[in-house]
């Protein structure tokens, strides 16, 4: 469900694959603090493997996201997203509330842009 690879300097990359549910909601919340107890102002959320996600892993996500902007950090979800994933998104309006990128170096330019602008918005991109 989760792997932590080598890292680029300044960011944190926790990348997810497979169904995110119910059932190992526990696990992903414990990656994710984890993620978050690593990171450095900059957490990237890699989850173009990830097949499946339902609500349980949204909520997961909203708290990361929050604990980020409050910590003056930028969160960026890695994709390319799958269709189901991007859905979930659209369906709970919360599409917009995530930045998204389709490359590492995206998602470090856009988590750096972010912070420029204002740690407080990193999530409005």
């Amino acid at each position: 469900m989760t792997d932590h690879t080598a890292e680029p300097p300044g960011a944190t990359v926790l990348h997810l694959r497979g169904d995110l549910d119910h059932d190992n909601e526990r696990e992903l919340e414990a990656a994710v603090d984890d993620a978050l107890a690593r990171s450095t102002g900059v957490l990237v959320l890699d989850v173009s493997a990830v097949t499946f996600a339902d609500s349980s892993t949204l909520r997961t996500l909203v708290l990361a996201q929050q604990r980020t902007e409050a910590a003056d950090g930028a969160l960026v979800l890695l994709g390319p997203l799958a269709p189901a994933f991007r859905r979930l998104l659209e369906i709970t309006a919360t599409d917009g509330y995530f930045t998204v990128a389709d490359s590492l170096p995206q998602a470090l330019a856009a988590a750096a842009e972010l912070l420029r602008r204002d740690p407080r918005a990193a999530g409005a991109g």
